[in-house]
């Protein structure tokens, strides 16, 4: 597995479908995360959002998923590992932010900022 797959993967693994912000599916359906799809070299920290996006009349779901995460990428962070390394995922700052949609009341996103750094 690559870094750009490793980082999917673990987006992945939370129970609702991911996908990369710019391939998003025209038929994808709500519940969904978006991440962003960057990758560096061994020592370098980027900055990344990934978004939680639901749609409802209630915020509990998209808040339940980020208190998931929440809980994986500890105040640590956590290794994701991959051929000829690891990625290193900390929460970024602020960690999380309630987002609204102009075009419709009813999508509830939650944006999570977080950090990447690649141990090869």
């Amino acid at each position: 597995m690559n870094k750009d797959q490793a980082i999917h993967a673990f987006w992945s693994s939370f129970g609702w479908d991911a996908w990369e912000e710019t391939s998003v599916p025209d038929d994808a359906l709500l519940p969904y995360i978006t991440h962003e799809g960057a990758t560096d070299n061994f020592g370098t920290e980027i900055a990344q959002t990934a978004s939680l996006w639901d749609r409802s009349s209630s915020w509990m779901s998209v808040t339940e998923k980020r208190t998931q995460i929440e809980q994986r990428i500890t105040r640590g962070g956590v290794l994701v590992k991959y051929d000829g390394g690891a990625v290193w995922i900390r929460r970024g700052t602020p960690w999380a932010q309630r987002m609204a949609d102009s075009a419709d009341d009813m999508i509830r996103r939650i944006v999570l900022n977080y950090t990447l750094e690649f141990i090869d």
